[in-house]
């Protein structure tokens, strides 16, 4: 049985990313309850030997030092996943260098780590900012998890298998299911709501195409505040949906697997780096071509989709765009 890449999104309840939930002042706002969600985190993962990839904020990190440094005592690896959770959308590239930039040295002074990987917040490398992941890789990271080949959260025909971007750096996407339009997440709401035996077949594809699990602390945290009402049914649903009993049931999908940092399933092929294979080259240049606005949202090449039906829609009606899955 191959090895799972296994991730988690280091953040608090209610740190959307919509104002005022993505800024500073709401670290101050609303009750903290980082801590206890990390520490429910860190007893799975060591009931089930496992080792994470943590995809940290550096708000949290300056708030919460001496969690962080518990987190790489326990054999677990630093990621960064922004210096606030702000989608990346909102700034330009001389922004986003700073953004990735200043995060990376606060995580890695706080926590004593290297930090060799970056997720974006709400996989917000899409859009105006779909050719962000050459800053990354050009500020010395050796791989991304933020390109979801997911409807408004990214593009369908994105790759959902790991892969090499670049002469050492990668991809590792957020596991999906479906075609087209009615592509869904599983991790989130998928992973809470989906039949546990479905699930556990397709845990098998992704620890063979390197798509990681994605965990958020507060999933694990049903005492948690309910949303404010102001932030709309859809991200009620993505966030409430199936949260209670997920730790069990969670515990029950993965019992059993190996599970493994992302940087502990890229050192063999990092280290190997084999010649890649035509229909990896011909991927490649299809998602270099694609990554122009102007391109079909399912255009995906030797496929063919039915067109898409409001009854077909993955998302809960109401949901506004891109507030679906945090």
């Amino acid at each position: 049985m191959d090895a799972l890449p296994f991730s988690i999104d280091w953040e608090d309840w209610f740190q959307l990313c919509c104002p005022p939930y993505d800024q500073a002042g709401a670290l101050d706002r609303y009750a903290c309850r980082l801590p206890q969600a990390t520490e429910r985190v860190l007893e799975l993962l060591a009931d089930l030997g496992a080792q994470a990839t943590w995809f940290c904020l550096a708000d949290q990190a300056q708030r919460h030092p001496e969690l962080l440094r518990r987190i790489v005592q326990c054999g677990h690896r630093i990621g960064l996943h922004g210096l606030t959770h702000r989608r990346v959308t909102q700034l330009d590239q001389a922004g986003f260098r700073a953004f990735i930039q200043e995060g990376r040295a606060r995580l890695s002074d706080l926590s004593g780590a290297e930090i060799q990987g970056f997720r974006a917040p709400e996989w917000s490398l899409r859009g105006s900012a779909e050719s962000f992941w050459k800053e990354v890789r050009d500020q010395g990271f050796q791989f991304d998890s933020s390109l979801a080949p997911l409807p408004m959260l990214g593009r369908v025909s994105r790759s959902r298998r790991a892969r090499e971007l670049a002469p050492g750096f990668w991809e590792l996407p957020p596991p999906v299911m479906g075609h087209g339009m009615t592509t869904l997440p599983l991790w989130g709401w998928g992973m809470r709501l989906l039949p546990e035996f479905f699930l556990k077949r397709r845990l098998d594809r992704f620890a063979a195409a390197g798509t990681p699990i994605v965990l958020h602390p507060w999933e694990l945290d049903e005492g948690q505040p309910r949303l404010p009402d102001s932030v709309g049914f859809g991200h009620h649903f993505a966030h409430g949906a199936g949260i209670r009993g997920f730790g069990a049931r969670l515990r029950r999908l993965l019992e059993g697997r190996t599970l493994v940092s992302l940087e502990t399933w890229l050192e063999p092929r990092m280290e190997a780096r084999p010649e890649p294979r035509r229909e990896e080259k011909q991927e490649l240049q299809r998602e270099s071509w694609s990554a122009s606005r102007f391109e079909p949202a399912d255009a995906v090449p030797n496929r063919t989709f039915r067109a898409p039906d409001r009854r077909d829609s993955p998302y809960p009606p109401g949901g506004a765009k891109g507030t679906l899955i945090p």
